[in-house]
């Protein structure tokens, strides 16, 4: 019987994968049909557009004529005045209206004065050119071949320019290289004076703030290396520059980033407030100073160039090493610019953190690089102790056989990273400095058809850890009381915390409304700085929010969401568009969608029920409004049939655990 069992399982396993593969044949041959009638359309869409151009330059080449046979109407109605005028101003014609006023003196005057020519005007150096004929246009040819990953709209990391935390605020700086680079998006930063010209600079720049830095001579060093004597003690320099901001009631601030404690103490000594790195330092400043001036800045990153954005070149599949590390004799792993004596230059060294497959760090490796390493998305191997060159070997290849746990590492290694514009707060409150910036509100908005739609979105925005603070539904088909109350009741049963939805606004429809028209009367009633879309039929991670905000701080983009997305219809999870994470692309899946208010109540949705993301896609594309597509994370898309364009580059990736959001 036991082996009766088995067969008969073996037969029911074999029906089942086989009714899985008819189900993606029938898919596949789907799909190709779309993508054929697809390929038709936009061949003739831009056959159609070439004509209209043609038509528009044989339009410009008559306007070029008419624009020249005006100008030869004005050369002539020039000549004609002018020989007008000649005939008004010669001797002859003056002399003839001197005699009839009857005065000897006049004649005479006239007959004396000098005779005023102007010269005759000149004829245009063109002649009207022939009308051309419009030329013939040649149809386009369909193409049916589909693009994996959309075309982006830019390609790889650059530094950035701006903008600024706070505009407002003016700091003076003597900072190295790479604090530099973390503070320069906080403030308007003056980092271009030394010993010889600081008076200057606070004349001209007026600082609120003068920040300085426990710098160390080296390759990044800051302010061209001409304070370190003065933060030695070997000059009064730095002294006088302290005592000057005192004077003029500019706050001076020492953070001790690194280096010896009881050497930078008679510099702490000269300040108003000290920084250390963490509490326990703290405690040793507290102590070493006799005062409770002091205070934590930890180092940190910057997410304006410490981001997951990719090098223009790409991610390589190398392996880089950061500090010392036991390596064999015959290792091609290289060190990571920007170590030791090496002269890189600090915005190169942003670039080289995104290019390794994997960074293999020492025990004693430096952790404020580290943290800047994994902010990036690259993957950090940090070893313990003092591992054997073989295991260190074993460690790391283990990790880069794995491509999907390399990216989950680098995920939430990227989640873990905490930048630095928030922890300044605190510090320029104690400081008694102004610190008002925006900190982004976000109104959720949402269509609902069901009661079971709308539990469910209830499910999803209780989870997030970063919540909005206004909820706007539109709810076709359910009563706005009814649906209102549903949600309070929620809140009393602690289904969801207290301050989640506080600012509730619920909308019914007195007729159908597409999705899209739905969506669209939400949007004109939020009242955020960015706006989410939240689709009540897929699931959203815990995490999914606070991510796709920290985004806006990174990119200059004011759409956000994700190209690359799991899937999950007729019983199978897929992943969608695997290589269109951290990207600028020309389009982001609707559900996914986060933006900045203005720009997408200026850009509306279009009245439709399950495309009107890819026409409001299409117009950014026309508008040149940058969207960003973010991880493949904290996001399923769930649907019960294949229809739509969901499909449309989608590439099999295997199952994944039911509950894949629990994971990240």
């Amino acid at each position: 019987m036991s082996e009766l069992e088995s067969v008969r399982r073996a037969l029911a396993q074999a029906v089942e994968q086989a009714a899985g593969a008819a189900e993606l044949a029938r898919l596949l041959a789907e799909y190709q049909a779309r993508l054929d009638e697809a390929a038709r359309s936009e061949a003739e869409a831009l056959t159609k557009a070439r004509a209209a151009e043609a038509r528009a330059r044989t339009a410009e080449r008559q306007a070029t004529q008419l624009a020249k046979g005006l100008a030869e109407q004005r050369y002539q109605t020039e000549v004609a005045l002018w020989k007008l005028a000649s005939v008004q101003n010669s001797r002859w014609s003056q002399l003839g209206d001197a005699i009839q006023t009857k005065k000897p003196g006049t004649v005479a005057r006239t007959l004396k004065s000098p005779v005023k020519k102007t010269p005759a005007p000149k004829r245009a150096d063109f002649r009207p050119d022939p009308v051309a004929v419009s030329e013939p246009v040649e149809p386009v040819a369909p193409d049916p071949r589909a693009p994996l990953v959309s075309a982006p709209l830019a390609e790889g990391f650059v530094v950035p320019k701006g903008p600024l935390a706070r505009p407002y605020l003016t700091v003076a700086a003597i900072v190295d290289r790479q604090t530099e680079a973390l503070m320069r998006y906080e403030w308007r930063q003056v980092t271009n004076f030394g010993p010889d010209n600081w008076a200057t600079m606070l004349d001209e720049h007026q600082p609120h703030v003068l920040f300085v830095e426990s710098v160390q001579s080296g390759p990044r060093q800051g302010n061209g290396g001409r304070w370190l004597e003065a933060m030695a003690g070997q000059s009064r320099d730095l002294r006088d520059l302290v005592e000057a901001c005192k004077k003029r009631g500019i706050r001076a601030v020492f953070w001790h980033s690194g280096g010896s404690l009881g050497r930078a103490v008679p510099v702490a000594e000269l300040f108003d407030y000290v920084l250390a790195t963490s509490e326990a330092r703290a405690r040793e400043w507290r102590a070493a100073l006799r005062h409770d001036r002091v205070g934590v800045l930890p180092h940190t990153v910057q997410p304006r160039v410490h981001n997951p954005l990719p090098a223009s070149s790409g991610r390589t599949d190398a392996v880089m090493t950061l500090g010392p590390v036991n390596l064999p004799e015959d290792s091609t792993w290289t060190p990571l610019p920007g170590q030791g004596s090496d002269k890189t230059t600090y915005d190169d060294v942003l670039t080289a953190y995104r290019e390794p497959a994997l960074v293999v760090a020492g025990a004693d490796a430096e952790p404020r690089v580290i943290a800047e390493i994994e902010a990036c998305g690259t993957p950090v191997l940090l070893l313990e102790g003092t591992p054997k060159p073989d295991q260190t070997v074993a460690a790391a290849a283990a990790l880069l056989t794995d491509t999907a746990a390399r990216a989950r590492q680098a995920h939430l290694a990227w989640r873990a990273s905490v930048p630095v514009t928030p922890l300044l707060d605190p510090i320029l409150d104690t400081l008694g400095v102004p610190s008002v910036r925006n900190n982004g509100t976000v109104s959720a908005i949402a269509a609902v058809t069901t009661a079971a739609e709308l539990d469910q979105l209830l499910t999803q925005l209780s989870r997030q850890v970063r919540r909005p603070e206004q909820l706007v539904i539109v709810a076709d088909g359910l009563d706005a009381a009814v649906v209102e109350k549903s949600v309070r009741q929620a809140l009393a049963s602690g289904e969801v915390p207290a301050g989640v939805l506080e600012d509730l606004i619920v909308r019914a429809t007195t007729t159908p409304l597409t999705r899209g028209a739905a969506l669209d009367r939400a949007l004109r009633l939020a009242e955020g700085d960015q706006v989410a879309v939240f689709d009540p039929r897929d699931l959203y991670g815990d995490h999914y929010l606070a991510d796709l905000t920290r985004h806006f701080a990174a990119t200059d983009a004011e759409v956000i969401g994700k190209a690359a997305f799991y899937i999950h219809v007729t019983g199978a999870t897929l992943l969608r568009q695997p290589a269109a994470e951290h990207r600028y692309l020309a389009e982001i899946t609707g559900g996914t969608l986060l933006a900045r208010r203005p720009a997408l109540t200026a850009l509306g949705f279009s009245d439709t029920t399950d495309d009107w993301d890819e026409t409001l896609m299409r117009q950014c594309r026309t508008d040149g409004i940058r969207v960003y597509s973010a991880d493949r994370y904290s996001y399923l898309c769930r649907r019960d049939t294949t229809e739509g364009r969901l499909f449309n580059s989608t590439v099999l990736e295997g199952y994944i655990p039911a509950e894949p959001l629990a994971l990240l």
